[in-house]
This record gives structure tokens, C-alpha cells and sequence, in this order.
């Protein structure tokens, strides 16, 4: 009843390896498509990138990099990969059926519920003990990491801020969340028939690949959320917009700092009480329940926000 028809006789096993194969040659590709962009829209020699691209001169050559390497990163092997398993590539990654407004409302505040949360758990993270060593090689990256978001976060305009919401907010949105949410969780829900593990080895593997150690457990707890809210809906587009309304939140912030400070703080709202974390947790809960019984879908882990029940609930 609940099998899904467009699926090809392909073990979900295999589409996980599929997907993984696909995503390493993704980051070796996307990695060397953007040596030929930096060299047309710079003139300069890809030896000099990493020293340059923090240059504000070649911020537009940063952006277009950014773009296209995520888009062939994540996107293409997660697309390519639903297109392997199935002749409906975008239903099998969740992006079918009509959004809702009172789930997407939902999705909203459940990240911005999460804040509190996020932030405690920043604050544990900072706690973790690290040698000097490590200590100096994660400090150097995290540092490395705010001066491109200063850099892409440039608001001379306000078309600059709708640019960043583009780049910085929109664009990870809905590549990451079809690579993970779409494409990762499914394929593991489907094959190891354990959804909140899915969702639990998902979110790490998405922490993982942001390399950032002092945002580990945050990103961790934040790709949680996303899967829980895709998991309840069994539509990809309430975790897009949730993603999105994250990062969004972000730029303006910044965006709100530059234009009255002509500076901008990476780490404002980034610490939290542990008792404002609880009061989060709380929230959130009451809030899953409220997306799960709006949602009123029921999520088979062979069939993923793909089978026909959960279509017509969408539309229902």
C-alpha cells in the first residue's frame, strides 16, 4: 500500500553508497571548478587564491566560487543520485506538495525557538578541553571562517543585503537541505529503518562538513531540528524555509550591525545561560508537537516523503 511506484529495483543501501561516491566526486570537482572562475574574474593565478580571496576587491569572484561549488558539491550527487533511484528525482528528494502556511510559520519558530538552545550549547562546546595545539589550528580556522563572512557580508547598499540573503542565506538553504535532508536522511532512513538515528548520523556528517569545531554541537542540534522538521512534514520545502529563516536572521543582524557601527560582530548572540537552553528545549518541544499534528502525516522509512499517502496529505 505504502510502496512507493516510481521506485527502481535499487537497495537503499546502495543509493547511500551511490550518494557518498558522488558527493566525494563532487568536492574534488567543485574544488577545481573554481580555479577557472577566480582566474577569469581576477586575472590572477590560482596560486594566489588563498592569500587573495580575502581581499574585498575580488569579493564578487568569492561569491560566484561559493555558489558554484556548493551547487556541484551537494545539489548535482544529490540529484543525480534520486534521478539513479527513480523517475520522480524531486518527489524522491521531498519537494513535492503544496506548503502550508501554518507549517511554515511552524518551521520559523521552531528555529527561532532553537536560539537559546543553540547557544547554551555553544557555550558547552567552548567548554570541551583542547590542547594548544588544537586549540590554535581551530581558533585559525574559525577566524578564517568570520573574515569570509564579513567579506560576503559587505552592505555598502541595500542591494547588498538582498545579495547576501542570496548567497549567505538562500543558496545553502536549499543545497544543503537537499543533499541532507532530501537525499542523506531518506536514503538512510530507508535503509537502516531507524529514522531518529538517521536523522542523529545525518546531522553529524552535516556538522562535520562545515568544519568548524567551536560550532560543532550547535550545527549538530540545528540539523536535528531541520530533520525533525522534515521528518514530521515529509516536505523538504519546511526545512528549506526553516534553513533559510535561520540564516536569514544571521545577515540581518549583521546587516543591522554594519549599517549602524560600520562593523560587524561574528559572535553576537552566540552564548546562553544553561537554563535558557532548557526553556528552548521546552519550547521547541511543544512547538514539534503543534508541526506534527498540523502535519498529520505519517512518514514509512521505506517510502520517505515519497508514497502516495503522504502526497495526498500534503495536498489534503
Amino acid at each position: 500500500m505504502y510502496e512507493n511506484q516510481y521506485q527502481r529495483k535499487i537497495e537503499p543501501g546502495i543509493e547511500v553508497l551511490i550518494l557518498i561516491g558522488l558527493l566525494i566526486a563532487g568536492l574534488i570537482v567543485g574544488s577545481v571548478a573554481t580555479i577557472p572562475v577566480w582566474m577569469i574574474m581576477t586575472g590572477k593565478s590560482p596560486l594566489d587564491m588563498a592569500k587573495d580571496m580575502l581581499n574585498p576587491a575580488y569579493v564578487d569572484a568569492v561569491k560566484a566560487m561559493q555558489v558554484i561549488s556548493t551547487i556541484i558539491m551537494f545539489f548535482i550527487p544529490a540529484y543525480v543520485t534520486a534521478r539513479i533511484v527513480t523517475k520522480k528525482p524531486f518527489a524522491h528528494l521531498g519537494l513535492n506538495g503544496g506548503v502550508k502556511l501554518n507549517r511554515a510559520i511552524l518551521a520559523m519558530l521552531i528555529m527561532f525557538a532553537a536560539l537559546p538552545l543553540v547557544a547554551s550549547l555553544a557555550e558547552l562546546n567552548k567548554a570541551i578541553p583542547l590542547t594548544a595545539s588544537a586549540k590554535k589550528f581551530f581558533d585559525n580556522m574559525e577566524s578564517q571562517y568570520a573574515e569570509q563572512v564579513k567579506l560576503m557580508a559587505t552592505f555598502k547598499t541595500p542591494t547588498d543585503y538582498i545579495g547576501a540573503l542570496f548567497i549567505i542565506a538562500l543558496m545553502p538553504a536549499i543545497v544543503e537541505e537537499v543533499f541532507f535532508r532530501g537525499s542523506l536522511q531518506s536514503s538512510l532512513t530507508r535503509s537502516i529503518k531507524v529514522p531518529w538515528l538517521a536523522i542523529i548520523i545525518t546531522s553529524v556528517i552535516f556538522s562535520v562538513v562545515h568544519f568548524s569545531w567551536y560550532g560543532f554541537i550547535p550545527r549538530v542540534a540545528l540539523g536535528m531540528l531541520l530533520g525533525y522538521i522534515f521528518y514530521y512534514t515529509g516536505n523538504l520545502w519546511y526545512s528549506i524555509i526553516g534553513h533559510f529563516f535561520n540564516n536569514a536572521l544571521m545577515v540581518t543582524v549583521l546587516y543591522y550591525q554594519y549599517t549602524k557601527d560600520k562593523k560587524i560582530d561574528m559572535e553576537v548572540g552566540e552564548s546562553a545561560p544553561w537554563w535558557a537552553g532548557v526553556i528552548s528545549a521546552a519550547v521547541l518541544v511543544g512547538l514539534f508537537i503543534l508541526l506534527k499534528k498540523f502535519s498529520a502525516t505519517k512518514v514509512y522509512p521505506d517510502s520517505l516523503a515519497n508514497n502516495n499517502a503522504s502526497i495526498n496529505r500534503f495536498n489534503s
